[in-house]
């Protein structure tokens, strides 16, 4: 097992944290009755404010930490400046102090790809059914 401070070992402890504040956003806009919802395709494909504001904030700071990482987001958004409170800096640190199996110590950032699907279950969210 390799050091932790792999490429790999650094985004999974962002990821981690990542998700954290894109959880506390659709908690947020659930809890805030406005769920801005938009029909994507028809009727039961949505997209919903708690999407569109996930997917920023997942999207912008995986790019703001590792700026040579493929990142694939579900909802077509216009590239715009993100607001600076849907930025999360932080990596959970926990993840850090654990090693990074041998076989992907070596990745480099620019190999890697990040597919975003901020809130899986629209439909569902959009029925309240957390």
């Amino acid at each position: 097992m390799a050091s932790s401070n792999t490429v790999l070992m650094r985004l999974v402890a962002s990821a981690y944290s990542i998700a954290q504040k894109a959880g506390m956003i659709v908690r947020r806009v659930i809890a805030e009755g406005d769920l801005g919802i938009v029909e994507k395709t028809c009727a039961t494909d949505l997209q919903t404010k708690a999407d569109r504001l996930a997917q920023m904030s997942i999207c912008s700071s995986l790019a703001r930490k590792f700026p040579k990482l493929t990142i694939i987001g579900e909802e077509d958004l216009p590239s715009e400046e993100v607001d600076q409170e849907l930025i999360e800096d932080s990596q959970w640190e926990e993840i850090l102090k654990q090693p990074c199996p041998s076989q992907y110590s070596a990745i480099k950032e620019e190999d890697l790809v990040v597919w975003v699907d901020p809130l899986d279950g629209t439909k569902e969210y959009t029925e309240g059914l957390l």
